[in-house]
């Protein structure tokens, strides 16, 4: 069988290739996605506007995320990942171009509702594609650290946004963005192949003969055309399974909570951070610099998620990366005291605790992709990722309505930030299939 081919053979050139345009899909979604906020400023003063009525155009694009991403690995895994995926970046590298012609603050929502839509098809398609050509035993590793690739690419547009804006206005920075966006399409194109379980399942042994010898060399492309009839049945067997069926049931409903939950908890962190320290007394470059402190911690956390995949399974790392995340929430909650704020340590508790959510994000990426099968990986993995931006779009309007509701401090806030990782953790260790431990030579051990 094909999947047997890559487990059982060493990772080619063009496989590495593949991971790295992967990556580059992740980036890109990271960096165009965030670069209305970093227009924000610019664009309340030249358009005469306010953080409220911009507000939507802001969440437009989470909601276009989410919806995209439950379609996304439904249209992948039936009409192809490889087209589909042309498909998305082409839109949100076209609506992020006519974003920067954009007049007012409804054609903004609108684009941006697109972009969203292109985000949020693409990044299950990627981590899919780049799934399926990785062996089984590196496969959790891969999808860990390829969920570096988001935060990479918003940091990345902060600083083109730093050095392009102010020079050239806030139009030009989604032009560059849209030209990057442009040329990884054509990249796509021209070298990423397409999933072998599409073509098996369209009955199109060849050409999944034809992209093995591409990618992993004619030698093992003769193996792979004596396996094509038996991976034909095997998959035909397989489609059978669907998403939405009795024996997923405690997989989907563990997974859906966990991404929603440790979703809502860091856009908590990201988007009310800021406006949480400075009501406590702390200078606004101090608070952006502490939450920042978050979100640079966060990169390394997707790294250590990957690095201590291999050694301690999913189920321990994710609880004590959990836990250690609901201590730093809570510790952080007690330094909020006004008038007595101290931003070393608040920075230092926020470090903790963007390492730690990071390492678990990283994670439940790499566990949702190994809990489904090829035949609906994407959707699998496209469902959850909805889940996790409806999470964020919830922390992102419920989060200001807890600060307002409680006059007392942010102890309201927190407090609900804890108890989402709390059902998080919860829901986490009731799942099922986790991924094992192994020993050296690859041989997982049970967990």
């Amino acid at each position: 069988m094909f999947a047997e081919l890559i487990d059982n053979h060493s990772v080619s050139a063009r496989q590495k290739l593949i991971f790295v345009i992967c990556l580059l899909v992740l980036i890109i979604d990271g960096m165009d996605f965030a670069l209305l906020a970093f227009a924000t400023p610019v664009l309340l003063v030249e358009w005469h506007t306010t953080k409220a009525q911009l507000a939507p155009a802001l969440a437009s694009a989470l909601i276009g995320m989410a919806i995209g991403a439950a379609l996304g690995g439904y249209t992948g895994d039936r009409m192809g990942a490889r087209r589909t995926l042309i498909w998305a970046v082409l839109i949100f590298g076209v609506t992020t171009f006519l974003s920067a012609a954009a007049a007012n603050i409804p054609q903004l929502l609108v684009l941006r509702f697109l972009s969203g839509l292109g985000f949020g098809i693409a990044v299950p398609i990627g981590m899919g594609i780049a799934s399926e050509w990785c062996p089984k035993r590196r496969r959790g590793q891969l999808i860990s650290v390829m969920a570096i690739g988001t935060t990479t690419g918003a940091t990345l547009g902060g600083l083109l946004s730093a050095w392009v804006i102010p020079a050239f206005g806030w139009h030009s920075i989604f032009i560059v963005s849209g030209v990057i966006t442009m040329v990884v399409a054509a990249i796509i194109i021209k070298l990423l192949p397409e999933s072998l379980s599409f073509l098996i399942r369209s009955q199109r042994q060849a050409e999944a003969v034809t992209w093995i010898e591409r990618i992993m060399g004619k030698q093992i492309g003769k193996l792979a055309t004596l396996a094509s009839v038996q991976n034909a049945k095997a998959n035909k067997e397989e489609t059978g399974g669907r998403l939405m069926t009795s024996e997923n049931l405690r997989v989907n409903v563990c997974l859906w909570i966990a991404f929603f939950s440790i979703s809502y908890t860091a856009f908590g962190f990201l988007t009310w951070s800021p406006t949480v320290f400075v009501s406590a007394g702390a200078l606004l470059p101090d608070a952006i610099r502490s939450t920042s402190a978050y979100t640079f911690a966060a990169t390394f956390g997707c790294l250590a998620g990957a690095f201590f995949l291999p050694k301690m399974g999913s189920r321990l790392l994710l609880m004590v990366a959990l836990i250690v995340t609901i201590c730093a929430t809570m510790i952080l909650s007690g330094m909020l005291s006004p008038g007595q704020i101290h931003i070393l340590q608040i920075s230092l508790a926020m470090a903790v605790a963007g390492l730690t959510a990071g390492c678990a994000q990283s994670v439940i990426y790499a566990v949702a992709a190994m809990a489904y099968p090829s035949s609906y990986r994407s959707t699998g993995m496209g469902v959850c990722i909805g889940f996790s931006r409806v999470g964020g779009i919830t922390s992102i309007f419920t989060g200001g309505m807890l600060l307002q509701f409680d006059q007392n401090g942010p102890g309201l806030f927190f407090g609900v930030l804890t108890g989402m990782l709390v059902i998080g953790l919860i829901a986490l260790v009731s799942m099922h299939r986790h991924i094992p431990k192994t020993v050296s030579d690859g041989v997982a051990v049970p967990a």
